[in-house]
């Protein structure tokens, strides 16, 4: 069954080793959209693939990386794309008892937020999130990998109170998108699947820049062998 697959990405340096291996070609602008977000599309294992950047912001020309631009990237890709499943492919943070880093995490729970905090009668179900994800052991055949919940936030950092969150969620993993891709997917019926891969172990007490800027290129040639596998997997199950 050919099935048609979205790629959600935030930077650019995660994304390019898959467009390169998979041989993705550059996609015309939606005009019509105005969405301004890199696209690139292929075959590949009989599927239509599409892959999907937040882009650069023009003012500070740095990678858009966090929710906003996340949720904006997968919704005006649904509507013009109408996939079939979407993966959030990227890298995140991750405890060093539990991951090394290049370590690919993915998961069978439901995804989270741990910064968006609403203490207010009702709102707590619905700032956390558990957005549903599609894991599936045979999409992860041949790939060394992880389980556990997602938690995503607008800061790489690591403070106090997002530390207490992500242990009272209790999450193995912290990204800066997550949960708002996975928040889309779940809002047009879609079915969601996050695939990361570590840059920085969140409680050693090193920098988390600093091991993120270290350890990118490796996390990121990670994530594409695992993208790639997982694609393969998808055609044969």
């Amino acid at each position: 069954m050919n099935r048609k697959i979205l790629l959600v990405m935030a930077l650019e340096a995660e994304a390019k080793p898959i467009i390169d291996r998979l041989n993705a070609s550059a996609l015309p602008k939606n005009l019509k959209l105005k969405n301004d977000f890199p696209r690139f599309g292929c075959q590949f294992a009989n599927n239509e693939i599409l892959i999907s950047l937040n882009g650069k912001s023009k003012e500070y020309d740095v990678d858009r990386i966090g929710t906003e631009f996340a949720a904006l990237n997968t919704q005006t890709a649904v509507l013009e794309f109408a996939p079939d499943l979407i993966i959030n492919a990227g890298t995140c943070g991750s405890f060093s008892a539990f991951a090394d880093i290049g370590t690919i995490i993915t998961s069978d729970q439901p995804v989270v937020y741990h910064d968006h905090r609403v203490p207010l009668n009702g709102y707590l179900p619905f700032a956390r999130g558990n957005y549903p994800t599609a894991y599936s052991l045979a999409y992860f055949k041949g790939i060394s990998h992880k389980l556990g919940v997602m938690s995503t936030g607008n800061s790489l950092d690591m403070t106090a109170l997002n530390e207490q969150q992500i242990g009272h969620n209790p999450a193995i993993a912290k990204d800066m998108e997550c949960a708002a891709v996975a928040s889309v997917a779940h809002l047009y019926g879609i079915k969601f699947l996050p695939v990361k891969s570590v840059t920085d172990h969140i409680d050693t007490g090193q920098n988390d820049i600093e091991q993120f800027v270290r350890n990118l290129n490796k996390a990121s040639a990670s994530l594409c062998e695992a993208v790639v596998q997982i694609l393969n997997n998808i055609n044969a199950s």
